[in-house]
């Protein structure tokens, strides 16, 4: 038996197809995400126009100057044509003009917002717009009604980067599973492997085990290596502990049998394949691999809430970011159970080497 698993894992191995969707492939995303990913030094280029010799465009400068995300330049003078022409030059990504300020009136103060990303730009210019609040306040004299205290609570915030890390992780070892194990088992049906088992002393039982095995110590590789990857990159995979690799290796069961089933019903390698992807794609982004499933409509999340793919990832990020044990993921693991067995009895009746 130790031989023939052995063959089997060298038989996955050499299908770089299956290698690429293994590893290569949630690298490339934790790779692509990570650069994406916002990172804490990043800042917003403002170009201010104003007198800082007035009241008014000292206390404008000084309040911006102390919003740490903000890079303020001061350039008094410059006309709007001339603030536009430094935004289109990059030299700036948000240019501030101060006017003067007509009799018994507000001076204006023209945003010129130049951020491509909404994201950014909502949260720059909600910044810029807090900070002409304040200085309105402090000009007038009138006193504050309610004075905010910010005070940190302890709790370590999850990046977006940690967040997604595990989704990703979870796609990798669900498309593996499903896709490779599918595929393999379409190749060996259409190669005649399935039938030359069956007229050879070795019982289909153990032919079959070898393989499913070989699919799980590759889906165990898979972990540790994406694991070590998202975790040099800034994720906290590791605080999950073994709980995180045995909640992985439980969800990949669930998905291999999505995989013999699909072999047993789906005849051609390329039915096989486009089926497979059928099944994972919807499940990848639904399942809050990428978003928290909370954004989707309330129509259908009970639906989505139902798929396995959901409660694997729900107790994986619970071990990595919160900490938690994996006796606390106890009703992430009964849905996982109830999948298993279903899938289980789902590949049973849809796959036999009778048919191959």
């Amino acid at each position: 038996m130790r031989t023939l698993l052995g063959a089997s894992v060298k038989m996955v191995v050499r299908d770089h197809q299956a290698i690429f969707w293994a590893l290569m492939f949630p690298m490339i995303l934790l790779g692509v995400f990570r650069l994406f990913s916002p990172g804490a030094g990043e800042t917003s280029d403002v170009l201010l126009v104003a007198d800082t010799q007035t009241r008014a465009g000292a206390a404008v400068a000084q309040a911006l100057q102390q919003v740490s995300f903000l890079h303020v330049s001061v350039q008094p003078g410059l006309s709007e044509d001339q603030a536009l022409a430094e935004l289109r030059a990059n030299r700036a990504d948000v240019a501030l003009i101060l006017g003067a300020a007509p009799a018994n009136q507000s001076a204006p103060l023209t945003l010129l917002d130049a951020i491509r990303d909404p994201v950014s730009a909502a949260v720059t210019e909600a910044a810029i717009r807090s900070v002409v609040d304040g200085t309105n306040l402090a000009l007038t004299g009138v006193p504050r009604a309610v004075q905010l205290q910010p005070r940190p609570s302890g709790v370590e915030r999850a990046t977006f980067f940690q967040f997604v890390a595990p989704g990703i992780l979870g796609m990798g070892l669900m498309t593996f599973a499903t896709i490779s194990l599918a595929g393999s088992l379409s190749r060996y049906r259409e190669e005649g492997v399935l039938r030359r088992i069956r007229a050879t002393p070795l019982a289909p039982w153990r032919f079959f085990s070898a393989v499913l095995g070989a699919h799980v110590l590759v889906s165990v590789m898979q972990v540790l290596v994406l694991a070590v990857m998202a975790q040099l990159l800034g994720a906290h995979i590791f605080n999950g502990g073994i709980g995180l690799i045995v909640v992985a290796v439980y969800g990949t069961m669930i998905f291999l049998n999505i995989g013999v089933a699909i072999a047993g019903r789906v005849h051609g390698r390329g039915a096989v394949e486009g089926a497979a992807n059928a099944v994972t794609l919807p499940m990848m982004f639904l399942s809050g691999s990428f978003f928290p499933v909370t954004s989707l409509p309330a129509a259908i999340r009970p639906v989505v809430e139902a798929l396995p793919l959901t409660h694997m990832l729900q107790a994986m990020r619970a071990l990595a970011l919160n900490g938690e044990s994996l006796w606390q993921q106890w009703p992430a693991l009964a849905v996982l159970t109830a999948w298993l067995l279903v899938t289980l009895l789902l590949a049973r009746l849809s796959f036999s080497f009778a048919d191959a």
